[in-house]
């Protein structure tokens, strides 16, 4: 079922709703309308006790000043824009150059601090829509629509489209903090971490891609078979590739809806498992947490506590003729899905 709760209002007055969707078997989502934010995932243990899987903020106005993006829907285009600018068209569009000379996350643009309307709350779903008109420079409206569904076997699906009025890049995902042992415990080194990719897009020293894609294999990228997420992050210490943790955008292996990633908590026997249909993944690993304050429940967030899997298209892919394009056409639409889905092992 789903159950819409006023959780507060927007410094304009329009209210913010909570969506709490519950399954039959004890799993519980709840999705704000704020940033379309997955505030919560509450799912059992191997002993049948739940606990909150995700990352999140006490109340409103800590949603709206926390730049950690924790839950929320990121666009109009996710991840990096190398200097700040792309042309298409014949035109040079000049966005915000909010990250080291670059734009990240479509700078003020972005979702995560925008009110989306509850278009509908059904038995088991929550569906989210908000217009684009432009914010952070891009070009022409897009109409955005994301559909949260919890279903009995404790899957959330989380369905993305984008209908654009003119010719843009749209690259849509959500930045959810995962700690498969609870959200306010603070390590998961233990925590073992699979993600189905072969090659990777490298990137220089402000997670800028180069336009290569090479191999993970002999590197401490490579997470082919599950490995302990402490002993990967302690490999990557000190190499070219650490960004203080995993930042990295994963070529998915394979086409169409499959398998990306899978993480394993072995004291609770959580296990999540990430498809998509999108070609990439970065990996976060919260390696700019600082312990935030205002958390849930008072919890304190240092570095590495969670971590991200934000399906998406390749970063700076506007900018490189190589990756996939992330042009939507004039009256054209992007479609795209990804499943979180829980189980328990023993």
């Amino acid at each position: 079922m789903c159950e819409k709760i006023l959780f507060g209002s927007m410094p304009d007055g329009d209210p913010v709703y909570l969506c709490r969707l519950d399954n039959r078997k004890g799993t519980r989502a709840e999705i704000l309308s704020l940033g379309g934010i997955i505030r919560s995932i509450w799912t059992a243990d191997r002993n049948g006790n739940t606990a909150d899987l995700v990352l999140g903020q006490d109340n409103l106005q800590a949603y709206m000043e926390n730049p950690s993006c924790s839950g929320a829907v990121i666009g109009r285009v996710a991840n990096r824009i190398s200097g700040g600018r792309f042309t298409l068209s014949g035109r040079e569009y000049r966005l915000e150059q909010n990250d080291r000379g670059n734009c990240l996350h479509s700078g003020s643009g972005n979702y995560a601090a925008r009110n989306f309307k509850v278009e509908e709350s059904g038995m088991d779903e929550v569906i989210l829509s908000l217009r684009d008109e432009g914010e952070g420079g891009f070009p022409g409206d897009v109409a955005v629509m994301v559909r949260y569904q919890l279903t009995e076997d404790h899957r959330l699906r989380v369905d993305y489209r984008a209908d654009a009025a003119e010719a843009t890049p749209v690259n849509l995902t959500n930045h959810c903090y995962f700690n498969l042992a609870g959200h306010g415990q603070p390590q998961t080194g233990d925590h073992s971490v699979m993600i189905r990719a072969d090659f990777y897009t490298a990137s220089d020293e402000n997670c800028i891609p180069t336009g290569e894609i090479l191999r993970v294999g002999g590197t401490p990228l490579d997470l082919r078979q599950a490995r302990p997420l402490g002993d990967a992050i302690e490999e990557l210490s000190g190499s070219r590739w650490d960004y203080g943790g995993f930042d990295h955008n994963y070529v998915i292996a394979g086409r169409g809806f499959r398998l990306a990633a899978a993480a394993w908590d072995p004291g609770s026997g959580r296990k999540l498992e990430v498809y998509t249909d999108a070609p990439g993944m970065q990996f976060y690993t919260a390696n700019h947490l600082n312990g935030l304050s205002n958390n849930k429940e008072g919890a304190s967030y240092p570095k590495h506590c969670a971590y991200c899997f934000e399906t998406q298209n390749f970063p700076d892919a506007v900018n490189i003729g190589h990756f996939p394009n992330p042009v939507v056409t004039e009256g054209g639409s992007m479609v795209t899905l990804t499943e979180f889905r829980f189980s328990v092992m023993d």
